[in-house]
């Protein structure tokens, strides 16, 4: 079994129920060596439109973003969820990656990232899946909030910039 970090629309609590994941399962944590950008191609948000972007992570050492890990999933579901995440690869984290806000690791967990063929540097936010994700980030409180919105980016004409 493992434990899925999820960092785009699954935060939201009715994307989760919607997938039969039970918020027993659910807690906050820090990731630790990576940077949440509005970079990838929908696979299945289709908008015709600059505004298409959805989120995906890279690497970047000195970099964090907040999620919520999904404990103790099995291959079936990730069989499942491969299919909704068709446009990223699975990647098994690095046991010190991850860590609760209460600051203990968490080991065995795996993110979906974007696959480089579908990353655009160029597009800019879908704002309905912005909506969802903001959605989701409140229910889970102030600090939280704060957070995803400091340690996510989207593109301008000088660089990677903070949504707020």
């Amino acid at each position: 079994m493992y434990n899925l970090i999820v960092y785009g629309s699954l935060i939201n609590k009715k994307e989760l129920k919607n997938e039969g994941i039970s918020l027993n399962n659910v807690e906050l944590v820090k990731v630790y060596g990576f940077k949440r950008v509005f970079n990838q191609e929908p696979s299945y948000r289709f908008v015709n439109s600059v505004n298409r972007a959805v989120l995906n992570i890279e690497e970047e050492k000195a970099s964090w973003f907040n999620a919520i890990v999904i404990k103790n999933l099995s291959d079936k579901y990730f069989e499942t969820l491969n299919k909704r995440e068709r446009g990223y690869f699975q990647m098994l984290l690095d046991d010190d990656c991850v860590k609760t806000y209460s600051n203990t690791s968490i080991s065995n967990c795996v993110v979906y990232k974007g696959k480089l063929e579908n990353r655009d540097n160029k597009i800019m936010p879908n704002l309905d899946y912005l909506e969802i994700c903001l959605e989701g980030v409140e229910s889970f409180g102030k600090e939280f909030i704060h957070d995803f919105i400091r340690t996510t980016f989207k593109n301008s004409k000088k660089g990677w910039i903070s949504i707020n």
